[in-house]
């Protein structure tokens, strides 16, 4: 498993060498962040560069947009609940360099270890996201001394975690679904006693008592009333 630290979520910068991922967990949605360089995508997904010109310009990203969504949803795993799940559709792959006159450039091979891509996946199905577990098998093609940084945002609380070929997988758990343990319960409110709702033994009881007090005192005079003659 591997290890944790908590942290503020201002990372520093990390190496262009090193992949990241951002986990943003909510209750009934979870959204995967990850940022690669080209140099990475391009093992992921070798036919990036459509024409085999030795760079990758816009179109080519977005054409690339659905051979990386079924990497990744291939060797990267995702269990929700215990339960398998799949990353899902992409949501947005966006290049993470200048444009130029509201264009993006295209990146020689030399610059591929510089330029970086986020891709967005989100699930937003979920009835209560009790935790959740990843497993990375992207290492053959990202190297055995690559890594991915983690960062596991709920709330106020951010979480690093580091993967890498040793530490591959890692498992998550919200608290969402013991949250109501820890919390103070309510005080029972006033019972509220109607008449249709009370017990067929009391409404015996209140029969018999108005029998017994007014029904029977009231017959008891009028038969002892003289008679006329």
């Amino acid at each position: 498993m591997a290890a944790v630290v908590l942290l503020s979520c201002q990372l520093q910068a990390h190496p262009a060498d090193i992949s990241r991922l951002r986990v943003k967990l909510e209750r009934q949605r979870v959204e995967l962040r990850f940022t690669f360089n080209l140099l990475v995508l391009s093992r992921f997904y070798p036919g990036i560069d459509r024409n085999q010109d030795g760079r990758v310009d816009a179109e080519e990203l977005k054409a690339a947009r659905e051979g990386i969504a079924r990497y990744l949803n291939r060797q990267v795993q995702m269990k929700v609940n215990g339960g398998k799940a799949e990353l899902g559709g992409i949501k947005a792959v966006e290049a993470m360099w200048p444009s130029v006159e509201g264009v993006i450039p295209a990146v020689q091979a030399a610059d591929y270890p510089a330029r970086h891509v986020e891709i967005l996946f989100v699930r937003q199905d979920i009835p209560l996201l009790a935790d959740l577990w990843l497993g990375f098998d992207i290492w053959r093609e990202a190297g055995p001394l690559g890594s991915v940084e983690a960062v596991y945002e709920q709330g106020d609380l951010c979480t690093q975690v580091p993967f890498s070929l040793g530490e591959p997988d890692y498992l998550y758990d919200t608290g969402f679904a013991v949250e109501g343990v820890f919390q103070e319960p309510a005080p029972p409110s006033a019972p509220v006693m109607l008449a249709e709702s009370l017990p067929v033994d009391w409404k015996l009881y209140a029969a018999g008592a108005l029998i017994a007090f007014v029904l029977l005192p009231l017959l008891l005079f009028l038969s002892s009333r003289p008679k006329k003659p």
